[in-house]
């Protein structure tokens, strides 16, 4: 048998298996549970930092209350003179959450995708670093603050993993840098091995079914 015939025949196989996991659930379902998999893979922001940024994000400081006893949105305030004066320079490496090193500070304004459990689209994020001690990123709702380098605190916003996502999300490799521009893009091998093992009806994290953190409150 030829390569081509043998690489074909394979090819044929996994597709018949990936559909085969695929009749168990709805297409549309199937699919959109790999893209959210795929999407969960890869952390990814571009934007800037100072001396523009601080322009561009008003800091709500209190929060005014109505005649009606609620609370409404807190008033829009200008930077702080530590944003406008003092330079946002930050880097960071980070191999796992238990070996993250970091310096510096930066509250940039970044777009782009963090994957089901942090809002995409625009954020404010902050990030403060000293090297082998502290470093400590808020982005979207989440946080992430590790310690010494071995010891890692999480928080999350609207959308919370699961069991098994949790201990991926301890898992990510990446840089992020911010001198003048601001970049981040991060990458996750143990959500890469669900993303595979998915199209075979393998769910290796448990996540495909794993609600939002305010539906599972009702």
């Amino acid at each position: 048998m030829s390569t081509r015939a043998c690489a074909t025949r394979v090819l044929l196989v996994a597709l018949a298996g990936a559909l085969a996991a695929g009749c168990t659930t709805p297409v549309g379902r199937y699919l959109s549970r790999r893209g959210a998999d795929l999407g969960d893979c890869v952390w990814a922001e571009a934007g800037v930092g100072w001396p523009i940024a601080p322009f561009y994000y008003p800091r709500g400081r209190g929060e005014v209350m109505g005649a009606n006893g609620e609370g409404s949105k807190p008033v829009p305030q200008g930077p702080t003179w530590r944003e406008l004066l003092l330079p946002h320079l930050y880097v960071r490496l980070k191999v796992t959450d238990y070996m993250v090193i970091g310096d510096g500070f930066t509250q940039p304004l970044r777009y782009g995708w963090r994957g089901r459990y942090r809002a995409s689209g625009r954020a404010l994020p902050i990030a403060t670093g000293l090297p082998f001690y502290s470093n400590n990123e808020e982005t979207a709702g989440t946080a992430v603050l590790t310690r010494w380098v071995v010891h890692t605190t999480r928080t999350y916003g609207e959308a919370e993993p699961g069991p098994g996502g949790r201990t991926a999300e301890k898992f990510w490799a990446g840089l992020s840098l911010t001198l003048i521009a601001s970049v981040r893009l991060d990458f996750n091998g143990v959500e890469l091995a669900d993303f595979l093992t998915g199209w075979f009806g393998l769910d290796l994290l448990g996540d495909d079914d794993w609600p939002e953190k305010e539906e599972a409150k009702k």
